[in-house]
């Protein structure tokens, strides 16, 4: 399917009819009440938590670095990727069985990629759905955004005041949640007692801003006190949605991408821009195994990384289990280039092993 992508340029800036018809809320975010607020004192409102067991617990059998939490140095704050896609609200209920359903996914997939160096901590938050980020008519996305994130604000304040108890900790996201991870960092870290225990913050699969005020790019794998990023395509895939007309928040507000330089760390070498680095150095990608198995084997070698250009440029994986959304999803689709679905995944024990090494570089200090 090369250069599919391109030939659906049309498809790509505007959704068409079969998103639209079967993606977007028949009312406006005012016309709409927003469900329930979540209660971070109870432990219903988080996905995953140190001291009990669930999904982010779990590790890959043959992975380096098995889960420590119990003895972990360091804690993750880790905000979970748009699992709503109803056209019921413009924000999804946390009780949502599917949307759940999807944050038992991600904490298996993504967020227990943080457990062999740090306690992981995961929000759950009325996210906002799907179609948000495609809205142009209305500012129903940009208000559905601002309302995610005031949980993930409030969930936030509760980690620091009620469980942090002044340990290092890690800012962590992906997709929507490297939005509102972003907001955060920007909002509730910089300037404030907290930037002096901030590890790292690794905000994967959305724009992230090179020049953003008190947080500097990270430049080697054991910096500490930057911020990590990147947005995965294959060479023939079309990054613009992500890099050019994403909404993100900068310099106080809520903008489009483009034209800011964006952070771009290969994940192999965990250089900025760092050049091409050979599938033969990637120690092993974790492959979908659905939602009632354990975690498959590692598979090593699946891919590699060339972050020295404007996004990250990855192999197409060779193997089963990393499939793409078929030819009607015409964003965040591996079919068509786009490995956004896949950006913790085809890095995984790479991630793993280097949370390990940044929280001991970071003790070291």
């Amino acid at each position: 399917m090369r250069n599919s992508f391109r030939r659906k340029e049309k498809s790509w800036s505007d959704p068409g009819e079969t998103l639209r018809r079967t993606l977007r809320p028949a009312y406006t975010f005012a016309g709409t009440p927003p469900p329930p607020a979540p209660d971070y004192r109870s432990p219903d409102a988080w996905a995953a938590l140190p001291w009990r067991s669930d999904d982010a617990d779990l590790a890959p059998p043959n992975t380096r670095y098995p889960e420590a939490q119990a003895t972990a140095a360091a804690d993750v704050f880790f905000i979970h990727p748009t699992g709503y896609q109803k056209a019921a609200s413009w924000n999804g209920p946390v009780d949502d069985p599917d949307a759940a359903g999807a944050v038992s996914l991600v904490m298996q997939y993504l967020a227990g990629a943080f457990n062999a160096g740090a306690r992981v901590y995961a929000p759950r938050y009325r996210q906002a759905t799907l179609y948000a980020f495609l809205e142009r008519e209305t500012r129903s996305g940009v208000e559905a955004l601002d309302l995610a994130f005031s949980d993930v604000a409030r969930a936030f304040d509760l980690y620091i005041a009620e469980y942090n108890r002044g340990r290092p900790f890690i800012l962590a996201g992906h997709s929507q949640g490297s939005i509102h991870g972003l907001r955060l960092l920007q909002e509730r870290i910089v300037g404030a007692p907290v930037r002096e225990r901030l590890v790292a913050a690794y905000l994967v699969g959305m724009p992230v801003p090179r020049e953003i005020p008190g947080i500097p790019p990270s430049r080697a794998a054991t910096d500490t006190g930057g911020v990590i990023g990147w947005t995965s395509f294959t060479r023939d895939g079309d990054p613009r949605f992500l890099t050019r007309d994403m909404t993100i928040w900068f310099g106080g507000a809520y903008r489009k991408a483009e034209g800011l330089a964006l952070v771009q760390v290969n994940p192999l070498s965990w250089e900025l821009n760092g050049g091409e680095v050979p599938a033969s150095a990637n120690p092993g990608s974790l492959p979908f195994y659905g939602p009632d198995g354990g975690p498959p084997p590692l598979v090593p070698g699946v891919t590699g990384a060339d972050a020295s250009g404007h996004v990250l440029i990855v192999d197409r994986p060779a193997v089963p289990g990393f499939p793409g959304a078929g030819p009607e999803m015409p964003i965040l689709n591996a079919d068509f280039g786009d490995y956004h679905m896949y950006e913790y995944v085809l890095f995984y024990e790479s991630i793993r092993g280097n949370v390990v090494d940044r929280v001991k570089a970071f003790a070291g200090k």
